[in-house]
């Protein structure tokens, strides 16, 4: 089995053990490929830690730092007591075994209360991969840092640090009845192969390999163009690195060795954004220009999920009605998501699409039984 199937597999398995939670898992899988930070926001009890923890546990050989900070949190909790051996002689240096400095995947919660000591030299760690220990430059070995908050932050001293979050992801709590009766019931599922980091190594220099053409550079263009007609403005680094990192991920993670718009720009729409207000304009406009087929299904299924959610609500003398009348609407559904499999297209788009579609099933098996007793 190679890398990539490995990595796959992995993004399978915790799709399926962290419901609802698609989207994060997919970025948290491609930020380990393009070596970028992912920032989730969201209240407490939402899966943020365990999925971080899940996924480390499935790479051989991971350093693993997971940190809550506070306004009274010292550098010392985050990057190691100084040496006293070493302070005696005049030498300010730390030891870092075990902290953030030789950590691969970092979880921060609360990242935005840090003080701004801890927030300094927590930027040239994230952003040059480098610590400053004393008189000497140390390489990290840092390849994700996962950063959670219950809030957007509102100081400006802290916008530095927010803007180093390449994807960032909302995840809330379980809406979807069937989903949370599936996630009480649910056990432990036979663990995927794990990676190891000289694979994750290889899968991040064959990304660094993959060139932009000019016809990716002019579609994000244009893309740039209609976010700043929409007041949308961001900064040369983040689309630097949409280019460099991001999309490129995305095609290693396909079996690619270029760059397919289509296929690849999707998770775009957790990049692209500045405030939350934004996000719903971003998804519709990236979707629009880029993947327009992935955006006709993402509307088709969120309509889907509307339907059910109305239909196992519905009151023990109205259910039979509802539930058949929803039924119906949800095979009309999945009709129309089978039109884009039989269209054809590449197999990591079709797969995405047969996703959908079992979704749909799923939601229609639930509210078969819920409304007809069948």
């Amino acid at each position: 089995m190679n890398a990539i199937q490995k990595l796959n597999d992995i993004r399978t398995y915790l799709q399926g053990q962290f419901k609802e939670r698609e989207d994060v898992v997919d970025g948290l899988i491609t930020a380990l490929v393009a070596n970028v930070h992912v920032l989730l926001i969201g209240p407490p009890g939402t899966a943020k830690s365990a999925i971080t923890v899940a996924l480390s546990g499935l790479i051989e050989g991971c350093n693993y730092f997971q940190w809550l900070l506070t306004k009274f949190s010292t550098p010392e909790e985050l990057f190691g007591p100084y040496d006293l051996a070493k302070l005696k002689a005049g030498q300010y240096e730390r030891i870092t075994a075990g902290k953030l400095p030789t950590a691969h995947i970092a979880y921060l919660d609360e990242i935005f209360k840090a003080n701004s000591a801890i927030l300094n030299a927590l930027l040239t760690l994230i952003n040059e991969r480098v610590f400053y220990n004393g008189t000497r430059q140390e390489p990290s070995p840092l390849k994700t840092l996962i950063g959670t908050s219950n809030e957007y932050p509102q100081e400006e001293e802290l916008q530095a640090v927010f803007d180093r979050f390449m994807l960032r992801y909302e995840p809330g709590y379980v809406k979807d009845d069937g989903n949370f009766a599936a996630m009480l019931m649910q056990s432990p599922a036979q663990s995927p192969a794990p990676i190891t980091l000289a694979e994750l190594n290889l899968l991040q220099h064959l990304a660094e390999q993959i060139p932009i053409d000019q016809s990716v550079a002019d579609a994000l263009v244009t893309l740039r163009t209609d976010l700043a007609q929409e007041g949308i403005f961001l900064s040369d680094r983040r689309w630097v690195q949409v280019a460099k990192r991001l999309l490129p991920a995305r095609a290693v993670l396909a079996g690619r060795d270029h760059v397919v718009l289509e296929e690849d720009a999707e998770i775009l729409q957790h990049a692209l954004w500045e405030d939350p207000s934004q996000k719903a304009t971003v998804a519709t406009i990236v979707r629009k220009r880029l993947d327009p087929v992935a955006g006709q299904v993402a509307e088709l299924l969120e309509d889907a999920r509307d339907i059910a959610n109305n239909a196992m609500k519905a009151s023990d003398d109205q259910a039979i009605a509802i539930g058949t009348e929803a039924i119906k609407k949800l095979k009309t559904i999945r009709t129309q998501i089978q039109a884009f499999i039989s269209a054809g297209g590449s197999p990591s788009k079709i797969q995405r699409i047969q996703e959908a579609d079992k979704k749909v099933e799923e939601l229609l098996k639930g509210v078969t039984s819920k409304c007809l007793g069948i």
